[in-house]
């Protein structure tokens, strides 16, 4: 990979660049940013990477420089069909690493199937399966206890670290670059999915570092909130905000709102409002999944309704890992653990996204 330093941020901060960890993996930024109607504005992210885009890439540009330094493989975690994991295991592959995930059961919708599949094709990666996210924790430290020799890197799920999280940063840069660019004025709103909190943390500190002070950034929560509650958010804006200050600016509070009520309930269980914003999406030639992006585009057509202004970040890859794009000439892949993702520890893929 190369060292390429061509980001938002970057401009912005540029001292930052001496002081971070970071490696290219995206070749599409700036995304786009299409105005859809008079008041709708979409951030298509899925055109962060021609390998495999959708939101997790800008994160891995710098944690992955990390991990690359150690060799060892990532040990990660998400549900049965992560983009997360799916994601890291393209991308490591770019750069000759493995993947250890652990995967805990989720409904298995058409799109948790395909992810299952593609993930399988990969072929870098050792799964562990569970049945439920309260065990992971544990799953995790027994899966990095028994690669110790091999020098493991912690992913963090959802890559939502303070320095995976300066990859939003830029992506709230980069969406205030094009709206100055078009002479929009900035939106109300910029709603993003909720997971593991990196999207929406970073895209509110890369609208404050633009000037955004008016407009609100909307969490619409997809996963149980253990997991993104308010004091998580505040401790990843407060570890984030630390290394931008090392590069001197230091940010206000930020506008973050969760909006709770588009959950559903479980992890990945669809719901109907985020059904009827898929039939929408679609016709604007949007492609969402139903555990996230559904649920955050059903949360945007609501804050149309009321009669506000709207950027929607669409952070779904939307299609499978190009044919290929692993497979770079320095990979390694298949050098690790030897098995594929699958229903159980060091298993196959056999049945069955995250942000």
């Amino acid at each position: 990979m190369t060292t390429d330093r061509a980001r938002a941020l970057f401009d912005r901060l540029p001292r930052l660049a001496d002081l971070v960890p970071f490696t290219s993996l995206a070749d599409g930024l700036p995304t786009p940013v299409e105005q859809k109607d008079s008041r709708l504005w979409v951030q298509r992210e899925e055109s962060t990477s021609s390998a495999y885009g959708g939101n997790k890439v800008r994160k891995f540009e710098f944690l992955f420089a990390v991990a690359e330094r150690r060799g060892g493989p990532l040990v990660t975690a998400g549900g049965l069909g992560s983009h997360h994991v799916l994601a890291a295991a393209v991308h490591a592959r770019r750069l000759g690493l493995d993947v250890d995930a652990v995967l805990y059961s989720q409904p298995v919708t058409d799109d948790v199937a395909r992810t299952v599949a593609d993930l399988d094709a990969i072929g870098n990666v050792h799964v562990t399966r569970i049945p439920s996210p309260y065990l992971m924790p544990a799953a995790v430290a027994a899966r990095l206890a028994a690669l110790a020799a091999r020098r493991p890197y912690l992913l963090w799920p959802g890559a939502s670290t303070p320095l995976g999280t300066l990859g939003y940063v830029s992506a709230g840069l980069e969406l205030a670059d094009a709206f100055t660019a078009a002479d929009w004025p900035p939106p109300q709103i910029v709603v993003v999915p909720l997971g593991s909190g990196g999207t929406a943390v970073g895209t509110a500190l890369g609208l404050a570092l633009a000037g955004w002070h008016d407009t609100e950034v909307v969490a619409v929560r997809a996963a149980d909130a253990v997991a993104n509650n308010a004091g998580v958010l505040r401790a990843l804006e407060a570890g984030t905000a630390a290394l931008l200050a090392v590069a001197g600016w230091r940010p206000r509070p930020v506008r973050l709102h969760i909006a709770r009520q588009w959950f559903g309930g479980a992890y990945g269980r669809p719901t109907r409002a985020g059904d009827e914003a898929t039939r929408i999406a679609d016709e604007m030639g949007l492609r969402l999944e139903p555990t996230y992006t559904a649920k955050a585009f059903a949360a945007a057509l609501d804050q149309l309704g009321r009669g506000r202004s709207v950027a929607f970040v669409q952070t779904f890859a939307g299609s499978s890992p190009s044919p290929g794009a692993a497979l770079d000439s320095g990979s390694r892949a298949g050098s690790g653990s030897g098995s594929r993702a699958g229903s159980g520890s060091g298993s196959r893929a056999g049945s069955g996204p995250g942000e």
